[in-house]
């Protein structure tokens, strides 16, 4: 009987010791730090007035929905601070008095995202911000190109599907300074790291 129990014993020992390790090993999998590539794709309701006399963007008046895309490269220095370089991308044709008017507006952020419980974050980011579009007058379409500033505000959620893949959701507001006009836009998607 005591060896019986000794084996009982060792065997309880063993499982304990073996659930002990993998789920000290699953923590480790499924880490915030080191380096990351993440993707976004989702929309965003975008307005952009310019200062220019007698024309209009197309997307002064109402705003406008949009395709929103972004790549992101990163790295976690710890499992609540994540700091990353994000090259974001709004695209929209709007039409104006039967003339189509292209937008793109782009940005290049130094991003940090803080987490604050569990997968639930705040992020922001400033950087350099492009924008290509057209502006309609009386008599044509005009095409602008910008170089300005951009800065970004949200907040987001996120799971880990599996060891290494973290996936979930972002909300932001980014806004675009021109010279000559600002671009605006209220957005969010569905966000993946890979990490």
């Amino acid at each position: 009987m005591s060896k019986k129990t000794n084996v009982i014993g060792g065997l309880v020992t063993l499982g304990v010791l073996l659930a002990g390790s993998q789920a000290m090993a699953l923590d480790a999998y499924k880490d915030r730090r080191g380096l990351f590539v993440g993707a976004l794709i989702g929309g965003g309701v975008g307005a952009s007035e310019t200062d220019r006399e007698g024309e209009v963007t197309g997307l002064d008046d109402q705003r406008q929905m949009g395709l929103a895309l972004r790549a992101e490269l990163g790295a976690g220095v710890s499992q609540n601070l994540v700091f990353s370089g994000q090259g974001n991308w709004w695209i929209r044709t709007v039409q104006v008095n039967d003339r189509d008017l292209q937008h793109q507006h782009l940005n290049f952020l130094a991003n940090v995202n803080f987490f604050l419980i569990e997968g639930l974050y705040v992020t922001g980011g400033f950087g350099v911000a492009y924008g290509s579009y057209d502006s309609e007058s009386l008599l044509k379409v005009n095409h602008y190109s910008e170089m300005g500033v951009a800065a970004k505000a949200g907040a987001g959620a996120e799971f880990f599907a599996n060891g290494t893949v973290a996936a979930g959701v972002e909300a932001s507001y980014t806004r675009h300074f021109y010279s000559e006009s600002y671009f605006d836009t209220v957005g969010g998607g569905i966000v993946i790291r890979w990490y």
